[in-house]
């Protein structure tokens, strides 16, 4: 690892004594070793030991790349997935930026607008998002492993199509992006799209997106 993690426990000495840490301690590094060394139970999840310093620089680069797109073209960013899918995103938005992002104004957030679409299938909250959108220039960001559950496929038909109707089918395009998962499928499939995480024709990656 490249940074050492220290554990002060001065403070918790009035019911964790020095003995006590001393009759842990075994336990305790035998299992950091295991983590470490990936040879507990579970241990093709554990991809997160080694991120800081071992991740795919090339798709950081894409996302990054993506984000600066959106940021300039974009009033609005919808997230679509439901679980696990889109948490993820949610609880870094939540835990990094304002408490009220999307009520401050521009000049505060600095980025686009960000809602979530996908976790049920509520007509009445559809509504009143794209309510919310309005007129505005947006772009989707589809999150799904499998590319097939339901909620997250209803709300991308419904974005595909205000985005077709709004900047026609190249334009919609272009405003489209992919977690890893779904794209590569859709490469897999169809050998479409570019270095930006767009599905450069969306029309043909229907089977994979839920579009």
């Amino acid at each position: 690892m490249a940074q050492t993690v220290s554990f002060d426990f001065k403070n918790a000495k009035a019911m964790a004594t020095d003995a006590d840490i001393a009759a842990i301690k075994d336990q305790v590094v035998a299992a950091k070793a295991t983590l470490v060394n990936k040879t507990g139970e579970g241990n093709d999840f554990l991809g997160w030991i080694d991120l800081p310093v071992d991740y795919d620089k090339e798709e950081f680069a894409r996302i990054k790349k993506a984000a600066a797109k959106i940021q300039a073209d974009s009033d609005v960013l919808v997230v679509i997935g439901i679980g696990g899918s889109y948490l993820g995103a949610r609880a870094a938005i939540e835990a990094l930026r304002h408490s009220f992002y999307n009520s401050v104004d521009k000049s505060i957030r600095k980025t686009p607008e960000i809602y979530y679409a996908g976790s049920n299938i509520s007509s009445t909250y559809m509504a009143h998002l794209l309510q919310v959108i309005g007129d505005r220039d947006f772009s989707i960001n589809i999150i799904s492993k499998s590319g097939t559950t339901t909620e997250p496929g209803i709300a991308s038909r419904i974005f595909k199509k205000k985005l077709v109707e709004k900047y026609g089918k190249e334009g919609a395009a272009k405003r489209i992006y992919h977690d890893r998962y779904l794209r590569q499928k859709c490469f897999q499939q169809h050998s479409v799209g570019n270095h930006a995480d767009i599905c450069a024709k969306p029309d043909q990656c229907n089977a994979v997106n839920g579009l």
